[in-house]
This record gives C-alpha cells, structure tokens and sequence, in this order.
C-alpha cells in the first residue's frame, strides 16, 4: 500500500493555464497550444501556435488574416487565407496573455478548447512540477 501512495505523491511535468477564475492542468509529454483571438485594433484573426513539454514553451508559428498593429510584416507564405510565418523561439516556463472581451479569445490544447475568454482577463502558461495526485485531480494551481 506504501508504495502505491509514494507514487501518487511522485512530482510530475504539467502545463497550467489559468485566467484566475478556471484552471487547465494537463500532464506534459508534448502539448500543441493554439491561441486564438480578434486582433483588437484590426479586428481580424490572429492564431498563435505553441509546442509545450517539460523544458518549456515554445512559439512555433503565427497566422494572421491583414498586416497592422502589432502584427508581423514578415511572411512566409499564405494558406487558407492565412499569411503565415513559422519559427521556434523558446518562450521559457511561464508566458502570460492579457485579453478583453472584444478579443473573443479561445486556449486550444491538442485540438480541444480548454479555455474561452469572455471578460478581461490575463490569461498565463506555466509549466512545473506538480505532484501526481494533484495533477489528476486538476489541483495544481498556478503559482503553487
């Protein structure tokens, strides 16, 4: 019996995205994120895609629909309406997002929506440790 809660207590990898109000835990191997919003100025759609593992997060690419206010000039090619550029920046362990309602944000995780923004909300990546039996029952909280 031991040994069965030793391993509940093992620390494991996990990403946490949090807005303050709902929380996604999600154990690490390889997560692909997507960030998808309406560019506030623009008002168009801008998607941002990240790789999450246990060393990190990182910018893999961005689409974006017109060029403006804070949006890349630099293209690589177009598709489906899309200019698109691809990179691979490493971000660090923790990445923060600040949105308002006008942005109609949506955090997208192996292709299911873990999280739709819908009032103002600073939305922030995490990855850590966390202890397995925390991280089943979704309880490792951002800044734990």
């Amino acid at each position: 019996m031991l040994p069965f809660f030793a391993i509940l207590l093992f620390p494991v990898d996990v990403l946490i995205i949090s807005d303050g109000t709902h929380s996604y835990v999600g154990l690490l191997g390889e997560k692909d994120v997507e960030i998808t919003y309406i560019h506030s100025v623009q008002r168009s759609e801008v998607i941002e895609e990240l790789k999450v593992n246990k060393t990190g997060i990182y910018a893999i690419g961005m689409l974006w629909k017109d060029f403006g206010a804070g949006l890349p000039e630099d293209v690589q090619y177009s598709e489906s309406g899309y200019y698109v550029k691809k990179v691979n920046i490493p971000l660090g362990k923790s990445l923060s997002f600040w949105f308002i309602p006008l942005n109609h944000a949506k955090i997208i995780v192996n292709k299911d929506v873990v999280l739709s923004i819908t009032k103002e909300a600073l939305v922030n990546f995490n990855v850590k440790k966390c202890p397995l039996i925390l991280a089943i029952m979704g309880r490792c909280g951002y800044g734990n």
